[in-house]
C-alpha cells in the first residue's frame, strides 16, 4: 500500500471514519446514573440504536469506498451520475444526518463519545466534500 497517494482530505475521511467507527462501537454515548450505579451505552446501543447502526454502516462503506478508489483504482463500483467522489460525499452526509438524529433523540444523557462522534462526523463530511469539489491537497513529506 502506497500511502503517499492519499491527500489531506483522504486522511480526514479515512482516519476520521476509522476513529468514528471505533467511537460508535466502544465509547460511551449515553450515561445513566442512579445513586451509586451507573450504566453506559455505546453509539449503536439504546436509546435509538438504529441510528447509530445506520451511521456505522454508512461510515464503513465510505471508508471502504475511499480505500478502493485510492489503492485499487481499477475496481469498478456502481455509482451515481455525479461520480464516485460526490456519491461518497453524499453518503458521508447521510451518515452525519444519522448521527444528528441519534444525538437529538436523547440529549439528556450525552457522554463523551457522543460529542466526539459529532465532531468526527463533521470531519468525515468535510473531507469527503472537499474531495468531491476537487480541492484535494497533497501531504507534504519531509525531505530525506
Amino acid at each position: 500500500m502506497d500511502f503517499s497517494k492519499l491527500s489531506r482530505e483522504d486522511l480526514l475521511v479515512g482516519v476520521g471514519g476509522i476513529v468514528l467507527i471505533i467511537d460508535l462501537l466502544f465509547f460511551a454515548w449515553h450515561s445513566y446514573s442512579a445513586g451509586p450505579f451507573s450504566v453506559d451505552s455505546t453509539g449503536t446501543g439504546a436509546p435509538d440504536g438504529i441510528w447509530g447502526v445506520l451511521a456505522l454502516i454508512v461510515t464503513i462503506l465510505v471508508v471502504a469506498d475511499l480505500a478502493l478508489a485510492r489503492f485499487s483504482p481499477d475496481t469498478q463500483i456502481p455509482t451515481t451520475q455525479l461520480g464516485r467522489d460526490m456519491t461518497r460525499a453524499a453518503a458521508a452526509g447521510f451518515g452525519m444526518l444519522f448521527l444528528l438524529i441519534k444525538f437529538i433523540s436523547n440529549t439528556g444523557s450525552s457522554a463523551f463519545g457522543c460529542w466526539l462522534g459529532l465532531v468526527l462526523g463533521i470531519v468525515v463530511v468535510a473531507g469527503a466534500w472537499l474531495n468531491a469539489q476537487g480541492k484535494s491537497t497533497t501531504v507534504s513529506r519531509p525531505a530525506a
